[in-house]
């Protein structure tokens, strides 16, 4: 195979892991469970407890649909937010891995919500809501197959992103003082999102203190819809700011605030960041190759290397501007 062929065979196997074995995961799910449909009671356990124990219920024909709905849209969410950077030229094991997790991640729900489907059917079925037990078991075992095979049907590719230059110092006099300042957030289509996952999380909280949950059900759910907003909030916006001291990158509610003190910087470049390709997400991300960073947005982003090795990353407006300056005044203290 010449190295011409991998890229496009790359794109090819992924579009296959990533969004059409999900969706046939999904139809054979749904398929098993509408044949059941008529030996299945009226209303069925669709959540269970940290104990395994049922303490959610719903009306039968809402299982297919969560079935499509889960099985195929989150899948579909990583794939689709994926596949852009792939196209563009993107390379690495991090493609190769969201693949992978998007196959595993739709057989597992689809084996989850089947197999604890199938438990019910039957004249009794409804009688003694079932635990999850083997069923959990089996189901992460299906996702960690789907996985494994989806990471091995992907040919290995190697990063082929070009080493970064240090950028090229902006003009400064000895004495001559300057500050650079920007606000970088999620593009509206990831606050959405965000946005809905969160409300998706309140609205769980929220059912289960209508219907009357156990208390720890009720108050779990509660501080998770809490946990997950702080985290979110603290993660949509931050402020960049470069001058004598370094670079610093906080939060806009103040938490977390992070900082690269300008003695400590070696370099510093003017990088492109695909967040889904080289850092499985947004906000606060590690990278395979331990690249640390604030990533908002697939664009420009200042990356600092320290002395010690390690790179930070920020991605941000008018990043080649603030890349200079940084390298400016990084050059004054070790001049």
């Amino acid at each position: 195979m010449t190295a011409d062929a991998v890229p496009a065979l790359a794109i090819r196997r992924f579009v296959i892991v990533a969004l059409i074995v999900p969706v046939a995961i999904a139809l054979v799910g749904v398929v098993i469970q509408l044949a059941l449909l008529p030996v299945m009671p009226t209303t069925i356990a669709m959540h269970w407890n940290g104990a395994g124990e049922a303490d959610g219920f719903a009306p039968v024909w809402t299982q297919p649909l969560v079935t499509i709905g889960f099985g195929i849209g989150v899948s579909a969410l990583i794939g689709l937010t994926t596949l852009p950077g792939l196209r563009s030229g993107g390379r690495g094991a991090t493609y190769r891995l969201m693949g992978a997790v998007a196959a595993g991640t739709s057989a597992l729900v689809v084996t989850a919500a089947t197999w604890t489907f199938a438990m019910q059917a039957g004249p009794a079925g409804g009688a003694e809501p079932p635990t999850m037990g083997w069923s959990m078991i089996g189901s992460v075992a299906a996702g960690v197959l789907v996985g494994v095979v989806a990471w091995f049907a992907q040919p290995a590719q190697s990063d082929t992103r070009a080493a970064d230059e240090p950028a090229a110092a902006l003009p400064l006099e000895q004495d001559e003082r300057a500050v650079w300042l920007r606000t970088t957030s999620v593009a509206p289509g990831v606050v959405i999102a965000l946005a809905i996952a969160v409300g998706a999380v309140g609205v769980s909280a929220l059912v289960a203190w209508i219907t009357g949950a156990s208390a720890a059900t009720c108050w779990t759910l509660t501080m998770v819809t809490v946990l997950v907003f702080a985290l979110t909030a603290a993660n949509v916006a931050f402020r960049v700011r470069v001058d004598a001291t370094g670079l610093r990158v906080d939060s806009v509610l103040g938490l977390p605030r992070l900082r690269v003190p300008i003695h400590e910087v070696a370099s510093v470049s003017c990088v492109f960041v695909d967040p889904m390709g080289e850092f499985g997400g947004w906000g606060l991300r590690l990278s395979p190759d331990r690249r640390f960073g604030v990533v908002q947005r697939r664009g420009a982003a200042i990356e600092v290397t320290r002395r010690n090795g390690k790179r930070f990353v920020v991605t941000v407006d008018d990043a080649e501007t603030g890349a200079r300056l940084l390298q400016a005044l990084v050059g004054r203290v070790h001049s």
